[in-house]
């Protein structure tokens, strides 16, 4: 009967330390990579709700581990709502103590700010001084290379001019009202980090130059509709290659600040008119998002080497030929 419940005491102190080990693996491990992951704790949220919904939108790995380490930290009744943003790589104890601080990043205190794809430095300007940003102006004037000590990615990059233009990715933010614009800066600049991180590391081992790409994208972002991206950018890139100028009005309309005319095309002596000279111009004209960096890192091949939007509908017409070319902007271009 003794050697029957040493056996069962056995088992159990086994099962226990099996237990222990596991769950403190569930602590210390990442819970998850990829990209950053949002989530809102709404008032009333209970510990069990919380852990559901953290499951659900996959910042943790299971309900079960975050209930008993949220119950061992003594924290289940400590969690604070708000909306929090999880950096991939955190693991239980930093995803807990992180709501349990209410390290949140929207409140009464806070603003949503929303960049669409395509918007310029200028653009963006204007749209933080509408949610309240009076001195947002000072952004055109920052340096890239100034935010090199808390994003290192950014000294890997040829960064031409040293502009943000480009660096701060479209998105919605949740931005405290009294936040630095350095800091506002830096969260696009994180943003942009954790979106692009994928295609970065594609382009380090591609034969382009990230910021190349980067250039690229804006371009196409401002050229053509999403779905003709891809095709537009292996017209673009070709030309690159074949030492044909660009020819895109996008470049010449970001330096004018203004609808182009035809004697802007001969008479703007600008490295960013590429009809006048060859090459990708300076810096990016634009900040793209995830479609356009895409089409720009994998090109799609094709015969065509011109292209232009139709005026009344902005559709793309892909042409092989200049003459092809020249019929196109004969019937649909008002030029």
């Amino acid at each position: 009967m003794n050697n029957f419940k040493s056996s069962r005491l056995y088992l159990g102190l086994i099962v226990l330390a099996l237990f222990s080990f596991y769950l403190w693996r569930q602590i210390v491990l990442p819970q998850f990579t990829g990209d950053e992951k949002e989530i809102a704790v709404n008032r009333g949220d209970n510990f069990l709700e919380i852990a559901h919904n953290l499951k659900l939108a996959g910042i943790i790995k299971n309900r079960l581990s975050f209930i008993l380490a949220a119950i061992y930290r003594g924290s289940f009744l400590a969690l604070k709502a708000g909306q929090y943003v999880f950096e991939p790589g955190l693991n239980l104890h930093q995803i807990i103590a992180k709501i349990e601080k209410g390290d949140a990043i929207f409140g009464s205190n806070e603003t949503v700010v929303t960049i669409p794809e395509g918007f310029t430095l200028a653009d963006i300007v204007k749209r933080l001084e509408e949610a309240g940003f009076d001195d947002a102006g000072v952004i055109v004037k920052m340096r890239a290379d100034s935010f090199v000590g808390k994003f290192p990615w950014l000294g890997k990059i040829d960064l031409g001019r040293e502009t943000l233009e480009g660096f701060l990715f479209p998105d919605t933010y949740r931005l405290p009202k009294d936040a630095s614009l350095e800091e506002v800066v830096e969260r696009m600049l994180k943003r942009f980090e954790s979106k692009t991180n994928a295609l970065r590391n594609s382009a380090s081992i591609s034969r382009r130059d990230f910021y190349d790409i980067l250039t690229m994208a804006s371009i196409l972002e401002k050229e053509v509709p999403p779905a003709d991206m891809p095709l537009a950018a292996g017209v673009l890139w070709k030309r690159l290659e074949l030492g044909m100028p660009l020819q895109a009005d996008a470049t010449l309309v970001y330096d004018l600040g203004r609808p182009i005319k035809r004697s802007d095309i001969m008479e703007l002596n600008s490295s960013y008119n590429s009809y006048k000279y060859t090459g990708l111009p300076p810096t990016p004209i634009a900040n793209p998002g995830l479609v356009a960096l895409n089409a720009a890192l994998y090109p799609q091949k094709s015969n065509y080497l011109y292209y232009l939007s139709r005026s009344a509908d902005k559709i793309t017409v892909f042409s092989e030929t200049l003459e092809q070319h020249n019929l196109a902007k004969a019937k649909y271009l008002n030029f």
